[in-house]
């Protein structure tokens, strides 16, 4: 399992660069700015929950897995999303697989930092 300043690392760069990354794959199309809001807001529940967590205290820890759960949950839906349009183009002009190859790893990180962080003790708990 991850420790706590890994965990809050990887959950300030995904929630730090994951809405770039969406930014720059759909320049394209900036009016349709509805379709990739949704990571703006995982990028926010995770720098969210990463600076609650500084301390390690307990309610930092709950900040930080529900940034996580937040990610999981949204990054399913768009996983599932780009399996279901495999044979399709992507907006990016990139093709379709490419996408899921890079989204499919990244919800399985997302899950085992949402594990991490459930599995680890509070600071204020620790003896």
């Amino acid at each position: 399992m991850l420790k706590l300043p890994a965990i809050r690392g990887l959950a300030l760069a995904i929630g730090a660069l994951l809405p770039l990354a969406e930014l720059a794959r759909r320049a394209s199309d900036l009016a349709s700015w509805w379709l990739w809001i949704d990571d703006f807001v995982i990028g926010g529940a995770l720098l969210a929950g990463a600076w609650a967590a500084r301390n390690g205290s307990e309610r930092g820890l709950r900040a930080l897995a529900a940034g996580w759960g937040v990610a999981a949950g949204m990054g399913y839906y768009s996983l599932v999303g780009h399996i279901l349009r495999l044979g399709e183009a992507d907006v990016s002009g990139l093709p379709q697989w490419a996408i899921t190859a890079v989204i499919g790893p990244g919800w399985l990180l997302i899950l085992f930092a949402l594990i991490s962080t459930i599995r680890l003790v509070p600071a204020d708990r620790r003896t």
